[in-house]
């Protein structure tokens, strides 16, 4: 190492130099020339050319796409705002339309109106002067009758003044000056302090006074009567009433003011007296025969308020009828001659015979239904006083009551005569025996034979009387309804299943010859049809001794099956239906079949709802009678099961105390005997128990020990409620070969729960397909179309699928074919959307059991079950009703079987 002059050190390296261990070509690439440096720099300018050069074509392409969407885009909106336009301008001349076809709608309303208004002013103008012509013709009969009056009066007052003076003047004579001083101070006295006018009107009714003692005496002196009024007068006094002209309608008055006219004492006694001509009666039913007849104005003027059924057959009759009498009675009061002739007397009345007939009859039909509803009132009113007696609260109220009940039974035998009292009576009777011996004060329903059927059933009473229902026992009950059974074709246990558990349960006939479906039907309608082709064999060869009386004897049997024993008409058909008297008269060929089936049609329409009335009625008009034989016994049969309709409505809230108990103690009978088992139910339980284990164990993988009155499985309940919505959600048709045996009596009933269940699930399935392809109208809308037609039987897929297309937008065609095959993977039971949905129904239905709450808005909405809301809360109350009646009804065999499997595990 050397110093330098300027203070540096030299070292020398090459001592130190050491090889790079690289090859000895990387070195040439560093050591580059001048030139190589000037061609690397010529070539980075032409790259960096080219490079920007390609930059810039990259942002013009750019910038063109840019363009070109920005024109698109502006384009798209000008033809979105121009089809908005065009929709507004459709739905303007949409509305303008609906405007126009609204005002011209109003205006012809108020043309209508007005044309109303302007008939409606000639009508009053015609009433006010017609008022005013009676009223002048009234004053001007009054102004004869008063000069008549005061010349008989003047004659009498003439010949008596003389004799009345001299006995005055004698009298005042005899009693001496006194006399006449006090009674001239009375006389000053009562002239000077007695009011001008009081005395004015004592004056005027004393001379009245004189008047009237003068003519009455003078026309018993004298024995004068009074004129008869001749026809002409009468007819005259006739048109000045004002009464419409049938022939006019423009003269028909409306209901309120023709009642009031009609109900007139002035028009009553007129018209009276022209009837008392025209049928040449007198007798004290003329006003009667007026008020009929004025009774058809408001039948011909006013149909619509008069009658409650304006379009059925009687009515029509009776209708024709009072404008056929109007109008011959009105060609009566309008003709000119002095006595109606003979021949438009006898037309008038021939026609007044039959109308009177129809009007009787059909008045007498409304008098018994008024009679039946007055009685029901009577009871109900019976019933409460019984019920305020029991609960001590009678004190001042039952003296109203029997006020009340005096008043309606006065009215009752006002409209019904002693005949309706009777039935009353038997009534009260019937009910004062159906209550119990030992609690006198305990007021029932009325039971199923308490009162004899009427057209208007009773309704239930109420539970605002808090009452419970009496007790009746198990052999009562099982006795009531073995007369049931038989008539719908089931069990008296299946009866009173259905009664409790369907309020609206009605019975039905077991089968019926007019669509036969099933061969027993056929066979059946086939061997009636031979029965009824014999008996009319036989009656053509006069021989119905045969056949007949059996005939006879059946429906004897069912009237008085329809009657209540020991009344009136019970002893009536008992007496007119004799049996040995028939065959003794069928075998002496003097045997009327046409009077008996006309006193049995009489009787059933006595006893038979008013529903039926129309079909007795045609019974009644048919011509063979083998054929209206055969009808009155379907109709018998027909009326047997209304009237096991209207007893088992009244026996249902004696039903609900016992109803557990009754159905216990059957199925226990059943087990004891061997009928039924119990290996479905415990299969049934123990899978839905053993399920319940795997979801619990699934959701402590730890096995975390719990205690085992926590654990979901050992609750009969929740195992229970497991069980059952497993057989509702089950996607096979629950059948008798397979199910519980608790659960045969509501076969039918679950598997129409099934079908419900998987209605809405569908719905709701398809709902939410219709939502994610673009629904623009309302769900629910869509939802009801939907429920509409899974109900029929025809609807298909394809079906399903076009209306889904319907209510969809679609903008591309082909996606048409991906809805169908959307719709066809949604309603099937693997589907995953479907199985979603379909747990989730369960999931409310499970909460509706369990806690008797309806899930709220927002889980719904959560779940997707939003538009299926309303079906949905009504299957969950009826599937918790009859999950909580099961439940009480079998809980017993059910703990059995769940103990006595712990047990064994």
């Amino acid at each position: 190492m050397e110093k330098t002059g300027s203070g540096f050190y030299i070292i020398d390296a090459f001592s130190l130099r050491q090889t790079s261990k690289k090859p000895f070509h990387l070195e040439k690439r560093f050591l580059r020339n001048n030139n190589s440096l000037d061609n690397t720099n010529t070539t980075s300018l032409e790259e960096a050319e080219v490079k920007r050069e390609a930059l810039l074509e990259a942002k013009r392409q750019k910038l063109k796409h840019k363009f070109l969407a920005v024109q698109k885009a502006v384009k798209e909106v000008e033809a979105r705002k121009e089809s908005q336009r065009l929709l507004f301008w459709e739905s303007l001349q949409v509305a303008e339309l609906k405007r126009n076809n609204r005002i011209e709608q109003r205006r012809a309303q108020s043309k209508e109106l007005v044309e109303r208004a302007k008939i409606v002013a000639r009508q009053n103008l015609l009433r006010y002067e017609a008022e005013q012509e009676r009223l002048r013709n009234a004053l001007e009969n009054r102004l004869k009758q008063s000069n008549a009056r005061i010349l008989i009066t003047g004659t009498a007052a003439a010949s008596d003044a003389g004799a009345t003076d001299n006995r005055r003047i004698k009298k005042r004579k005899q009693q001496g000056p006194l006399v006449d001083k006090r009674y001239n101070q009375h006389y000053y006295y009562t002239e000077r302090h007695q009011p001008q006018q009081q005395r004015q009107q004592q004056n005027q009714k004393q001379e009245e006074d004189k008047n009237e003692e003068a003519c009455s005496k003078n026309d018993k002196n004298k024995g004068i009567k009074k004129r008869k009024i001749t026809w002409s007068e009468l007819i005259s006094i006739f048109h000045k009433l004002g009464l419409p002209m049938f022939s006019m309608p423009e003269t028909w008055l409306q209901f309120n003011h023709l009642g009031r006219l009609l109900r007139n004492k002035r028009v009553i006694q007129v018209i009276s007296k022209i009837l008392n001509v025209v049928l040449n009666v007198i007798d004290k039913d003329g006003r009667k025969r007026s008020r009929v007849l004025l009774s058809a104005y408001m039948m011909t003027m006013c149909p619509c308020e008069v009658f409650q059924n304006v379009h059925g057959s009687e009515e029509q009759q009776l209708l024709a009828s009072a404008k056929k009498v109007l109008q011959h009675f009105e060609e009566i009061v309008q003709s000119q001659e002095n006595q109606p002739n003979l021949a438009t007397k006898l037309a008038f009345e021939q026609c007044w015979n039959g109308y009177y007939a129809l009007f009787e009859s059909w008045k007498s039909n409304d008098m018994t239904q008024l009679v039946a509803n007055m009685s029901a009132y009577c009871m109900e009113l019976m019933r409460l006083k019984e019920t305020l007696g029991k609960q001590g609260d009678n004190d001042g109220v039952n003296e109203q009551l029997d006020q009340q009940i005096v008043q309606v039974k006065e009215r009752i035998h006002a409209v019904g005569g002693a005949s309706a009292l009777e039935h009353l009576a038997e009534a009260e009777q019937a009910l004062h025996q159906s209550y119990p011996q030992q609690d006198a004060a305990r007021t029932p329903s009325p039971g199923p034979s308490s009162v004899p059927p009427s057209p208007t059933p009773r309704p239930e009473r109420s539970c605002a009387h808090e009452e419970e229902p009496p007790s009746i026992s198990a052999e009562q009950l099982n006795r009531l309804l073995g007369g049931y059974a038989p008539v719908s074709g089931i069990t008296n246990q299946q009866l009173a299943h259905e009664i409790i558990l369907d309020p609206d349960f009605k019975l039905q006939r077991a089968s019926t010859d007019e669509d036969p479906k099933t061969l027993e039907q056929q066979v059946r309608k086939i061997a009636t049809q031979a029965f009824f082709d014999a008996v009319e064999e036989d009656i053509k060869n006069g021989s119905p001794e045969k056949s007949l009386p059996p005939l006879m004897n059946d429906v004897r049997q069912r009237l008085l099956g329809l009657v209540r024993s020991g009344s009136g008409i019970h002893t009536q058909i008992k007496e007119t239906m004799d049996i040995p008297l028939i065959e003794q008269q069928t075998k002496q060929k003097i045997f009327d079949l046409d009077e008996k089936l006309q006193y049995v049609i009489q009787v059933m329409r006595q006893i038979c709802a008013p529903v039926r009335d129309e079909a007795i009625k045609a019974i009644g008009d048919m011509d063979n009678n083998v054929h209206q034989l055969r009808a009155i016994l379907e109709m018998l049969d027909n009326m047997a099961v209304d009237l096991g309709n209207f007893r088992l409505r009244s026996l249902r809230p004696h039903l609900i105390p016992v109803a557990v108990e009754y159905e216990q103690s059957k199925f226990a009978e059943s087990l004891s005997q061997g009928q039924v088992g119990l290996a479905k139910t415990r299969a049934w339980l123990q899978q839905a128990k053993k399920k319940l284990a795997d979801v619990a164990n699934e959701r402590n993988p730890e096995n975390v020990p719990t205690r085992n009155d926590n654990h979901p499985s050992n609750n009969p309940n929740t195992v229970f409620e497991e069980a059952f919505i497993s057989l509702l959600i089950s996607p096979e048709m629950i059948s008798p070969s397979w199910c519980p045996e608790t659960i045969l009596l509501d076969v039918e009933r679950i598997t129409q729960y099934q079908n419900e269940l998987q209605s809405i699930t569908i719905v709701a399935a398809l709902v939410m397909l219709a939502k994610n392809f673009g629904h623009v109208g309302d769900l629910n809308v869509l939802a009801a179309k939907l429920f509409i037609m899974l109900e029929d039987g025809n609807t298909t897929i394809d079906n399903l699928a076009l209306e889904i297309e319907r209510n969809v937008c679609i903008i591309d065609e082909q996606r048409r074919p991906m809805i169908r095959a959307m719709v066809n993977k949604t309603v099937s039971h693997s589907d995953t959307v479907y199985s979603l949905l379909m747990r989730r129904v369960a999931s409310v239905v499970r909460t509706q059991l369990n806690a008797g709450k309806f899930a709220t808005r927002e889980v719904l909405t959560s779940y997707g079950l939003e538009c299926v809301r309303k079906p949905l809360e009504q299957l969950c109350v009826r599937v918790m009703i009859l999950g909580r009646h099961h439940f009480q009804v079998y809980s017993q065999w059910y703990n059995d079987i769940l103990v006595n499997d712990d047990n064994n595990n």
